[in-house]
């Protein structure tokens, strides 16, 4: 037995009748990478097919629920043994170090920096994302960042320091930030109310140019109001960009100084730094240039999803990254690598971003959340339950209604 990594989740044995079955790897196991490789199992039931799943972590990690992590009040990561433990799905943990297109291969390094590499005959790109960081002076130096489980605790343990004060600035209006914000205003109250604080300790201030660009406005409505009233002041203009970054200060391309004692930077991300070594063709922020399969342009066996995937909509604008869009890619690339392993081109299927809709869920604090499913808009308490009925039908789904019911309980 050879392991790669710190463990194999299966261990295939091959029938002597079975020569050279097939091998697709699916190269990283964010929201897109684990729907394709379940989905393709299930496909696959009656194949010799062999699937690889490729992480540098043992865990998945549930993006959307990573600002709950912060104030402690629910999970964010999910062993990958827990999802596959009953498929044919061989897991493997280990860094992708490159892609090799013309000859097939996926090269890997194993927790012990050892190397080797994997060949394939079909290949799901889904390497995720990482913060997108212009370059603006000092922001490397001197800014929380938040995409990851650590990035989380480490932003936790420094709001816990009793000897916090002055501003904690978040900069960015998309969902994450806005988020982040609700969450970091509600555990700042409980903190100040636990230390007898006075109000003006610590501050919560939003900056950016927008705030939830895109999302209706009556929902934007709603979440503005709500984090106004835990106590979160908001900057947002058009000139609201930073454009430096100092130990204690931040300055805005208006003019506006902001003095903090915790700077989080959520300004968006790009795709994994991987994909311009690949020779695939890169657009806007990093993500591979896709065809209306899912298929990197240009390429027959590789396909590119999730965060890696630059999708446009109807009108030619780049489909935003979200876990929503990034299931949807994984269920579409399975399926069309399914059919071409049967050898049934006509059967591809075309993903189209415009049947997605408008679904999404926002929660601002324990008890306050914006959503839309189906058409329905709700808010308030609600919503936030809401929200985590999305998250245990996302559980339920990879991995069985035991892992649901953890979700179920923190209600």
């Amino acid at each position: 037995m050879i392991i790669i990594g710190q463990f194999r989740i299966k261990i295939k044995v091959k029938e002597l009748y079975k020569t050279n079955p097939k091998q697709v790897i699916i190269a990283g196991g964010g929201y897109a990478g684990i729907q394709a490789a379940l989905t393709l199992e299930h496909l696959l039931k009656e194949s010799d097919t062999e699937i690889s799943l490729i992480d540098k972590n043992a865990y998945h990690t549930l993006l959307p629920s990573l600002p709950e992590v912060v104030s402690n009040r629910g999970f964010s990561i999910i062993d990958y043994k827990d999802i596959i433990q009953d498929k044919r799905i061989e897991f493997i943990q280990a860094t992708i170090t490159n892609i090799d297109l013309s000859k097939k291969l996926v090269d890997i390094a194993d927790l012990q920096n050892n190397h080797s590499a994997l060949k394939y005959d079909f290949l799901a790109v889904s390497l995720g994302s990482q913060p997108f960081l212009p370059n603006i002076e000092g922001l490397k130096e001197h800014a929380f960042l938040f995409n990851t489980i650590q990035d989380a605790q480490r932003i936790a343990e420094r709001i816990l320091d009793p000897n916090l004060n002055g501003n904690i600035v978040i900069a960015g209006g998309g969902a994450t930030g806005v988020e982040l914000a609700g969450e970091i205003a509600s555990m700042v109250n409980t903190r100040q109310q636990k230390y007898n604080a006075k109000s003006s300790d610590v501050k919560i201030m939003l900056v950016s140019p927008h705030i939830l660009s895109g999302f209706p406005d009556s929902a934007v409505r709603w979440i503005k109001g709500y984090l106004v009233s835990l106590g979160v002041k908001l900057l947002i203009c058009s000139e609201c960009y930073v454009s430096e970054v100092k130990p204690n200060m931040i300055y805005l391309e208006n003019g506006t100084q902001v003095t903090h004692t915790m700077f989080v930077w959520t300004g968006g991300v790009s795709a994994s730094f991987l994909l311009k070594k690949t020779g695939l063709k890169i657009g806007e922020k990093e993500r591979v240039v896709v065809n209306k399969y899912l298929q990197a342009e240009g390429m027959r066996d590789v396909f590119v999803v999730g965060d890696a995937a630059l999708v446009l909509d109807s009108k030619g604008k780049a489909l935003p990254t979200n876990a929503y869009f990034a299931e949807q890619h994984g269920r579409i690339a399975a399926q069309n690598i399914y059919a071409l392993l049967k050898g049934e081109i006509k059967e591809l299927q075309e993903y189209r971003p415009e049947i997605a809709g408008s679904t999404f869920a926002i929660s601002i604090g324990k008890d306050f959340a914006v959503s839309r499913v189906g058409g329905l808009d709700l808010f308030g308490y609600s919503a936030s339950k809401l929200k985590k009925f999305i998250k245990m039908k996302y559980l339920k789904d990879i991995a069985g209604s035991s892992l649901a019911a953890k979700e179920f309980y923190k209600f």
